[in-house]
């Protein structure tokens, strides 16, 4: 569970950063398009899905997703859905990136979307 926390914390700053680089965008709904969608593809480059394969299914084990852009879109799909309520709660901005990426992690762990990436995207090398 600490793990799991930490984790979420990481991918919350992560958000921020992401936002931080997109702040000039003026629609809120792209905006959030937008960061989810470049966090998930960054994600990918920087190894981050490879530390989850790592840790979750051992070593030996990486990323290989088939369908990175599919991914990515259902990503920042996702985030405007979440985004957008928590907007009538949260006026600021890196509050609200910290935190979509934080519940949204959390989420897809109680949820089994993880689980589901492990199962399709994690390959033994």
């Amino acid at each position: 569970m600490i793990q799991l926390f930490i984790e979420a914390v990481f991918i919350g700053f992560l958000n921020i950063l992401i936002y931080y680089l997109f702040f000039f965008i003026d629609n809120m709904v792209i905006q959030l398009f937008t960061v989810g969608f470049i966090k998930h593809f960054i994600s990918y480059f920087i190894g981050i899905q490879d530390y989850y394969c790592k840790i979750y299914k051992g070593d030996g084990y990486k990323s290989k997703p088939t369908n990175i852009i599919v991914e990515c879109l259902l990503e920042g799909l996702l985030f405007i859905y979440v985004g957008l309520l928590l907007l009538k709660i949260i006026e600021n901005r890196y509050l609200l990136f910290f935190l979509l990426g934080f519940f949204i992690h959390i989420i897809s762990e109680f949820y089994g979307i993880h689980s589901l990436f492990l199962i399709y995207n994690c390959k033994k090398i």
